[in-house]
């Protein structure tokens, strides 16, 4: 069965508008240019692996929010703008997905999203331990994107977000007008 719509409940952090300090070691990264309404949602039960992956995002100047399990990622989905047009919402533009999570494990949370056809084009990125091929095989069988193993680098992580994010400024903006 479907889950009911529900008012967001995630918790929305904005990038801080100052520049983040970076290694010395690591070269300075493209920020990117999103209405501050569209969020990357962060979706795993570990609460370090959601701290690094939110401190990577802002570094990249990326609103995000985050869920601890695949339920809470689907009743935010279910709460965003791009489900309910709701405009004080979010708009989701990128999933990262963890697969293994107490609750709704992130096949069955990808599984649900993708059962309404708002969400068909939404990138769902499964960052997983788990490096079983037949893993990776049910996670593109239930629908996401690109499935990528932890740990994951912060340069790869802004690869991803260039992959898959709209970007307005550089005329990569893959989103469908409805």
């Amino acid at each position: 069965p479907l889950i009911p719509q529900r008012s967001f409940g995630g918790t929305l952090s904005s990038p801080p508008s100052s520049t983040i300090k970076m290694n010395s070691k690591q070269k300075p990264l493209a920020p990117f240019d999103l209405p501050p309404d569209t969020v990357v949602l962060v979706v795993d039960d570990n609460a370090m692996n959601r701290s690094i992956l939110k401190r990577m995002l802002t570094q990249f100047k990326l609103a995000h929010v985050e869920a601890a399990n695949g339920q809470e990622a689907v009743d935010i989905m279910l709460s965003s703008r791009n489900y309910t047009s709701n405009a004080a919402a979010p708009e989701v533009a990128l999933v990262l997905m963890d697969l293994s999570m107490p609750v709704m494990d992130g096949y069955q949370a990808t599984s649900t999203i993708r059962r309404y056809p708002v969400f068909a084009n939404l990138p769902i990125v499964a960052l997983t331990a788990a490096t079983i091929e037949e893993g990776k095989q049910h996670a593109l069988e239930v629908g996401v994107t690109e499935y990528r193993t932890k740990p994951i680098k912060r340069d790869m992580l802004h690869s991803l977000c260039q992959q898959y994010l709209p970007n307005p400024s550089s005329g990569n903006d893959t989103r469908e007008i409805v």
